[in-house]
């Protein structure tokens, strides 16, 4: 499953991106659009925060592999739930952006301690092939044939 702050008009697109780019076909969870009944923009936070507990509610006895990026909110969000649901969390793989994507981000978050903090296992790099890389190094993906480590 994709849970993702992006809005459900830009579903066709994001699918084909992640066709493109031979991710795992899965379900998109996306947020809608526009104002709510207090507040002009609607808080990607939240929604990440309330989908997260649904899940588990919804999904018990699955593990998740939680993946984001050390933007701004992925790590605090996904350490809370880490620390709330540690049985439904498998581990959790953080993108590390770039100087340029960190700035249109509206900064870092600079939380790498949260790994103390769960007792599921957390891993960064500054691309997928690197958070692959990592996941295989503590369990949790197979390492690369062609990788010659």
């Amino acid at each position: 499953m994709y849970l993702s702050t992006g809005a459900w008009n830009v579903a066709p697109t994001l699918q084909r991106f992640l066709t493109r780019n031979m991710y795992p076909s899965g379900t998109l969870l996306l947020t809608d659009w526009g104002p709510t009944h207090d507040r002009f923009f609607r808080s990607g936070q939240l929604h990440k925060q309330q989908n997260l507990r649904r899940l588990a509610k919804d999904f018990p006895d699955v593990q998740w592999l939680l993946v984001g990026d050390d933007g701004q909110h992925d790590e605090s969000l996904y350490g809370e739930f880490a620390r709330e649901h540690p049985e439904n969390v498998a581990g959790v793989a953080i993108r590390q952006l770039s100087t340029s994507e960190a700035v249109l981000a509206g900064g870092r978050s600079r939380a790498q301690e949260r790994s103390r903090d769960t007792s599921a296992p957390w891993v960064y790099a500054p691309d997928g092939a690197g958070l692959w890389s990592e996941l295989a190094r503590v369990g949790l993906a197979e390492a690369d044939a062609s990788d010659p480590a």
